[in-house]
């Protein structure tokens, strides 16, 4: 207890001492009576709360607030013209709108002014105590039929060779019948297993589970897509749901010490401006093996329809060696001429720390 007490002690003096100095290294003649605002506990369904900060100007000449900045939008300042005149005072109130923002508070607002080249740093904290959700709020995607769904969309990460994972999008009746609701896979990658039928009484909440499988027989390595078409007593809802899942390698008996190690020559790739609607431009890119066992690149997933990957998308490069692999843009494929592309190439490999690795790439249509 007397070592605790001694840390928590030392902790508050570096804290304080730290703060002071953060005052005087901007070297502002604008001295705040305090840098910090704790709101305590918040209300979420009470609304914006306000804080006050006062400085005072410790010069013999005029300083400007040129600005104040808050790190998020739910932060807002207040204050007047700015301009504070020598033993003035300066007043900048804060607001908070805790809406749709419960926990925990930590903010930042930043303060420039006249006669300094670095902003003075105010912080509030604080902690919104969530309100209470509705229907739908808590299940956005009104599907008909009484049923609402909390996500019509559900990423599944990573599905190790041999393995499967199980997930769930949450559902509600808010009929006063029970509804039977049947799934179809409309696109299929044939890794995804679904509930052909399920009931839900009324007023009932539920789950609609999904699992994604990778076989050790028959693996997969890359992207599985899936698109699902829910059908609630024989009527077609309004949306479609979409899944997806990364296949993988198996990285249970690896060793870290003499495993493949991916390194990408550059993680963002700029095609530039694209003028002509028959343009063929190219960019490569390294990959380069910086572990001690082959690195086998499994597949290279490209997101958008215009760019294509030349040559073969699986390789093995050896310890300490490289590959170059070439993305292909091709403006015939573009499909909004408006507005920029971007897209990305998903490279998936056998390395066990970063199974997949992104480029991301970008085209200006003219």
């Amino acid at each position: 207890m007397k070592h605790l007490y001694k840390y928590t002690l030392l902790f508050a003096l570096l804290l304080s001492t730290a703060t002071l100095w953060a005052q005087a290294e901007c070297r502002s003649g604008l001295r705040f009576a305090s840098l910090s605002h704790d709101f305590g506990d918040i209300n979420e369904a009470a609304g914006v709360v306000t804080c006050r900060f006062t400085a005072t100007n410790s010069t013999s000449e005029e300083i400007t607030v040129s600005d104040v900045i808050t790190t998020c939008g739910c932060t807002k300042a207040h204050y007047g013209n700015g301009a504070i005149a020598p033993s003035g005072e300066f007043i900048l109130d804060i607001t908070f709108d805790p809406t749709n923002r419960p926990g925990r508070i930590d903010r930042d607002i930043y303060v420039h002014v006249s006669d300094a080249t670095e902003p003075l740093c105010l912080h509030i904290t604080g902690h919104v105590e969530p309100r209470e959700r509705t229907i739908e709020e808590l299940y956005p995607f009104d599907m008909g039929g009484g049923l609402r769904l909390a996500s019509n969309f559900h990423a599944f990460g990573y599905v190790e060779e041999g393995k499967s994972v199980e997930h769930s999008i949450g559902c509600i009746n808010t009929s006063d019948r029970a509804i039977t609701l049947t799934l179809d896979i409309i696109k299929a990658s044939g890794h995804l297993t679904v509930e052909d039928k399920i009931t839900i009484a009324p007023h009932t909440r539920g789950d609609i589970a999904l699992r994604y499988g990778n076989s050790t027989e028959c693996p997969y390595y890359g992207i599985a897509e899936d698109r699902l078409q829910l059908v609630v007593d024989g009527t077609t809802c309004n949306y479609e749901v979409a899944t997806h899942a990364i296949m993988v390698d198996n990285f249970d008996l690896v060793d870290d010490i003499s495993a493949p190690k991916l390194v990408i020559s550059k993680n963002i790739i700029k095609f530039g401006e694209i003028n002509g609607r028959n343009d063929v431009v190219e960019r490569s890119v390294v990959l380069k093996n910086d572990g001690a066992s082959p690195l086998l690149v499994r597949e290279i997933a490209v997101s958008n329809v215009a760019v294509e990957v030349a040559g073969e998308r699986t390789m093995s490069i050896a310890p300490g060696a490289s590959a170059v692999i070439t993305l292909v843009l091709r403006s015939t494929y573009i499909e909004d001429w408006d507005n920029p592309l971007t897209g990305r190439a998903m490279v998936i490999t056998n390395d066990p720390l970063r199974p997949m690795q992104t480029i991301k790439f970008t085209a200006l249509p003219l």
